[in-house]
């Protein structure tokens, strides 16, 4: 029944007696359950898993079980010193840790992950889930469009709640019951009929960090913003993000704020964006000839930043800008994008701002206002006008990957420009179809954007 209610301590009672199975033998395992069972204090458990105990779930299920004593030579994660290091992370609830670090242990973290289903979110949850951890993901969505996401643990540790709504307050708090670490991953790219960008980007941070600041139990709260987030950009969007850092500081201090550049990865808004610009559209504006400077960070080395964040104690309460090793202009971005995609043909049309602000205008506008438009991009709005015209790079002095014993990757060669190879008109080795195949009929071209 506790693990039906998805109460911690027993998942990790199973757990460690699966370590003594796999490890030893069984007769150890009904030891240590005997062991356990055996405990005056079990019934405080019933307690835990109706959410009638008094301090916070980790640190009480720690109290509650105790320390398992394995023999060291069963646990393959040792200290320098040949201790079994008791947790990978910082945090408290080190009581509760198990196994050798992979999905079938115990990290001793519980995380509640908003956002966790979308681009980044999802590599977040599976570094989570990788190591052992228990996620639950608030979703808007159908479970059909989540389903991946279930895979990315062991069985039962990915936790799906439905419903989720950004002012549900009573949600929030249910969401974070059972949980010492809370990442917030909500953004939009554009305004809505339903949300502005004061909406997710300031309120629903500010709602958020109340929450987790007057539960008590979160050990680490970790936002994502924007590398270029200020309250003076010309751009609503990353004032809006900026609000939302403040608040989220204010209410927290000790959180661990991110502020990526533009991020790179399969499923990413920016490389793809451009992709379609240059091989589906018949033109792809470039503002101000792509004079705007950037640095790009493979999604990989975010989810790792996140991962190390949670390990180091030092992390807490500081921002981390997270850019790649290059930093590159518009223009020699579309120029990779080009280049990979082995086109022959160069469609971007320098425009000037002025002309971009007067174009995008009308279509912030119909976003607001109508539902969603077919073949609408991001990148067709006011606001990217103003953020690709500030610069989006690590600024001088801040923390970034380094501080976090991360060597990125550069998003211009191998496995994060490996996507775009897939996009080739005539297949991946091929590229640029005109090239063998001369006699195809003009029509055909056109219909396939042979160029």
């Amino acid at each position: 029944r506790l693990y039906r209610e998805r109460s911690v301590a027993p998942v990790h009672v199973l757990v460690g007696a699966h370590q003594h199975c796999v490890h030893s033998s069984f007769s150890v395992a009904v030891s240590t359950m005997l062991r356990i069972l055996a405990r005056p204090s079990w019934p405080a458990l019933h307690q835990l898993a109706n959410g009638t105990s008094s301090g916070p779930p980790l640190q009480m299920a720690s109290h509650l079980m105790g320390d398992v004593h394995v023999s060291s030579k069963f646990m393959p994660v040792m200290s320098s010193g040949g201790v079994r290091e008791a947790s990978q992370f910082a945090i408290t609830n080190a009581g509760v840790s198990q196994g050798a670090g992979g999905r079938s242990s115990a990290s001793g973290i519980t995380a509640t992950v908003f956002g966790g289903y979308g681009f980044v979110g999802s590599y977040v949850v599976n570094e989570l889930g990788r190591r052992g951890s228990q996620v639950i993901v608030p979703s808007r969505t159908t479970d059909i469009k989540t389903q991946h996401i279930k895979q990315m643990g062991d069985l039962g540790q990915i936790v799906m709640l439905n419903d989720f709504s950004l002012k549900d307050t009573d949600f929030i708090k249910r969401a974070i019951a059972r949980s010492n670490v809370v990442i917030n991953l909500v953004g939009q790219r554009t305004e809505t009929m339903n949300f502005t960008f004061d909406d997710v980007h300031a309120e629903w941070p500010k709602r958020l960090a109340k929450v987790v600041a007057e539960a008590g139990h979160v050990e680490r709260f970790v936002h994502f913003s924007d590398i270029a987030a200020s309250p003076d950009h010309a751009s609503r969007r990353m004032r809006s993000k900026a609000a939302g850092d403040k608040a989220v500081r204010e209410l927290v201090p000790s959180a661990t704020i991110m502020k990526p550049a533009p991020i790179v990865g399969i499923e990413d808004y920016f490389f793809n964006a451009i992709i379609h610009q240059v091989s589906y559209s018949l033109t792809a504006p470039l503002v101000e000839n792509g004079a705007g400077r950037v640095q790009p960070a493979f999604v990989l080395d975010v989810s790792h930043a996140v991962m190390e964040a949670l390990r180091s104690k030092d992390a807490a309460g500081k921002d981390f800008y997270l850019g790649g090793p290059e930093v590159l202009t518009y223009r020699q971005v579309y120029d990779v994008i080009i280049k990979t995609l082995r086109l022959r043909t160069d469609d971007t049309i320098p425009i000037p701002a002025w002309l971009a602000r007067l174009m995008y205008g009308p279509t912030d506008w119909a976003r607001r206002s109508l539902p969603p438009m077919p073949m609408d991009s991001w990148m067709f709005s006011s606001d990217y006008v103003e953020e690709v015209l500030a610069p989006k790079v690590v600024p001088a002095g801040a923390l970034g990957f380094d501080a976090l014993g991360i060597n990125p990757m550069a998003v211009t060669e191998g496995l994060p420009i490996e996507p775009v190879r897939h996009f080739r008109a005539g297949g991946y080795g091929w590229g640029d179809m005109s090239q063998v195949a001369d006699k195809v009929p003009e029509e055909i071209k056109k219909y396939y954007n042979l160029k």
